[in-house]
């Protein structure tokens, strides 16, 4: 197939070295190189992140510390990948034939890469990786805990999961392919595998699960018969949810305009485009408002620091992360 017009355009340099699978493959074990390093970042700020999820604290100084433990399991899945890769790069030599024909090596890693978190060897952050599997399960279906029961890290796992909310379909894109009677993982993606509407389901699950959490949270707010002045009346929280459902217009219309005729309901092309746009600065524009301008004030960040360091902090210490931390504790 050397020399194929049908297989040469589909794949460019990048996709001939890093196909979709490893593509994928990469940003999971990059998040959790990135969770190791807000553990440590937290940790040098005396933060203790783990008493926030309610997760177990160390007993003793001679247990490694959570992000080195952390580092040490991306370590773990990184080493492999490496491995992976390396393969692959000597078998193909970027033949796009040869690309196309391999696609069961990367397949494999995703595959490895998911049975890795249910291993039951503690040396590999068994409690770590079975915590996150329940928390998954917990949230998968858009519940909750309670504050006293780690509600924070529920919230946290599931704005982890908007976030990958692309990669989730397009690890949902890569295994219809691999399992589809001539298509390779490796190739040009196929959105439209499995059904036009398919990958645009499973990217807007992540917004739907917070917008459930969002709603328990109004409910309880509204069925608890102590809230006072501080707890209001849960506003709040459907404001929130109000940002999340914003961003189900944008996923039905990008779906529209890749796999339908707008003539079909009266729009032209343009027409779509324009009402994608629209809901696409709507989305943007509330969700910058909400998480911005409707957070606490920088003195709100200092008293939480405060409780839970014994050193004093910048005022200028207002990131994105410390905020996460106090909207969570909020009832």
């Amino acid at each position: 197939m050397e020399g194929d017009p049908a297989v040469q355009p589909e794949l460019d340099t990048f996709s001939l070295l890093l196909p979709l699978p490893y593509r994928i493959a990469v940003i999971f074990v990059l998040g959790v190189w990135a969770w190791g390093v807000n553990l440590h970042y937290l940790s040098v700020l005396k933060i203790d992140l783990p008493i926030l999820i309610k997760y177990h604290t160390r007993t003793s100084s001679s247990i490694p510390p959570h992000h080195r433990r952390t580092y040490q399991l991306a370590a773990t899945v990184t080493v492999p990948l490496l491995v992976s890769i390396l393969l692959f790069w000597i078998i193909t030599h970027g033949q796009p034939s040869l690309v196309l024909a391999w696609d069961i090596l990367p397949q494999s890693f995703l595959f490895l890469l998911a049975i890795f978190f249910f291993l039951p060897f503690q040396r590999l952050s068994r409690t770590g990786r079975y915590r996150f599997l329940s928390t998954l399960k917990r949230v998968s279906i858009g519940g909750i805990a309670e504050a006293e029961n780690g509600k924070f890290g529920d919230i946290l796992l599931a704005d982890v999961l908007t976030s990958y909310a692309k990669v989730l379909g397009d690890l949902f894109v890569s295994g219809c392919m691999f399992l589809s009677p001539g298509l390779s993982s490796t190739g040009k993606p196929d959105r439209n595998c499995g059904g036009a509407y398919m990958v645009p389901l499973i990217i807007s699950i992540p917004s739907m699960i917070r917008l459930r959490q969002c709603l328990i949270e109004y409910l309880r707010v509204r069925n608890n018969p102590n809230k006072n002045a501080s707890t209001g009346w849960g506003g709040q929280h459907l404001a929130n949810a109000l940002k999340y459902s914003s961003a189900f217009p944008v996923i039905v219309l990008s779906a529209l305009q890749r796999g339908t005729n707008p003539n079909d309901f009266g729009m032209t092309e343009a027409g779509l485009f324009r009402l994608w746009l629209f809901f696409v600065f709507l989305n943007s524009f509330y969700s910058f408002y909400w998480d911005v301008a409707k957070v606490p004030s920088p003195h709100a960040y200092i008293y939480l620091l405060g409780l839970l360091s014994d050193q004093p902090f910048p005022s200028g210490l207002g990131s994105h992360s410390v905020r996460s931390l106090f909207r969570a504790q909020q009832p």
